[in-house]
C-alpha cells in the first residue's frame, strides 16, 4: 500500500478487539527494534504514520488514531523485525482488552483497497 524507497505499509494478517483497518509500517531493510533503527528513517516513519492516521479518518470516519510498537521479550516483541501499528481507534472500542483475530482474505483486501485509494 504505501510505499517508499525506505519502507511500506500494510494490513496485517490480524486485527485487536474487532477494529478493523489497522496497519503496519516496516522499513524495508531489517532492523531489529527500536534500538538499531537509524535517526535517518524517523522522517519517513512519521511521514507514513501521518498519512496513514488521515486516510483512516476518511475511510472509516474513526475518532481516533493510536500506534503501538514492542520493543525486547519483556516488552512484548514477538516479531524481531521493527514494525509500528497504526489503528483507528472509536469511543470504548476496547482495544487493549481485546483478542488478536485473524482477518478473512476478502475484508483485509478491502481495507488495503480503502486505504490506498485514500493515500492518493
Amino acid at each position: 500500500m504505501l510505499v517508499d524507497n525506505n519502507l511500506y505499509a500494510l494490513v496485517p494478517t490480524h486485527h485487536y478487539g474487532g477494529i478493523k483497518g489497522n496497519c503496519l509500517v516496516i522499513p524495508r531493510m531489517h532492523y531489529e527494534n527500536v534500538l538499531d533503527i537509524p535517526d535517518s528513517l524517523g522522517a519517513d516513519f512519521f511521514r507514513a504514520t501521518r498519512r496513514l492516521a488521515q486516510a483512516m479518518r476518511d475511510v472509516f470516519q474513526c475518532e481516533g488514531i493510536s500506534t503501538r510498537q514492542h520493543n525486547g521479550p519483556a516488552g512484548d516483541q514477538d516479531v524481531w523485525h521493527f514494525h509500528l501499528h497504526v489503528f483507528p481507534r472509536y469511543s470504548g472500542d476496547a482495544l487493549h482488552a481485546g483478542r488478536k483475530v485473524p482477518y478473512n482474505f476478502e475484508d483485509r483486501i478491502e481495507w488495503a483497497a480503502s486505504l490506498r485509494a485514500a493515500l492518493g
